[in-house]
């Protein structure tokens, strides 16, 4: 279960608030036209669904700048000791502008009190969202061949917030 992500939040460029049934609508048609959520042949009825579904692990936020929709963010808490960027999402015409910067700040500033680690999965044709996460501290540490579609490979990314603490006798880690 999400241990921290409060929203609604102001950052810097933008301002982030709960995914709505109305903002899920319109992003999951924007979403399909652009990639790699095209390329992977998503549907916009499957990505309101995601966008919608309970499940109290996943933190949803629609993204505004100066009061429009401009994109979104799905984050999975706890995650392999962490934190899951499971979508991270700037539509076009607010690309360029800090707004998934300032996101992914917020994100690590919430995910550190969780867990050392922060995870996120790219699509292996996805070059300016593979750029986006190395600028934020991102390596990878696996290629996970046809994960989604065959034929197409994701990247497992994972950025080290803080060193592990390790677990004492006899303690176990809740995943």
């Amino acid at each position: 279960m999400v241990e921290s992500f409060e929203l609604p939040v102001e950052l810097p460029s933008c301002r982030l608030a709960l995914v709505t049934s109305a903002t899920a609508q319109v992003l999951s048609v924007l979403l399909c036209k652009m990639d790699p959520w095209r390329t992977l042949g998503y549907h916009a009825d499957g990505l309101q669904r995601y966008l919608l579904r309970e499940d109290p692990a996943l933190v949803r936020a629609a993204v505004f700048r100066e009061g429009v929709l401009a994109g979104v963010m799905c984050v999975r808490s706890p995650w392999l000791c962490g934190a899951s960027v499971e979508l991270l999402a700037v539509l076009p015409e607010n690309q360029g502008k800090g707004l998934g910067a300032d996101v992914m700040a917020w994100i690590e500033d919430q995910a550190v009190m969780i867990g050392p680690n922060l995870w996120t999965t790219v699509s292996s044709f996805n070059g300016d969202a593979q750029r986006f996460y190395a600028r934020n501290g991102f390596d990878q540490v696996a290629c996970l061949a046809d994960l989604i579609k065959p034929g197409f490979d994701e990247l497992l990314l994972r950025k080290r917030l803080r060193p592990s603490e390790g677990l004492e006798a006899g303690e176990t880690n809740e995943v």
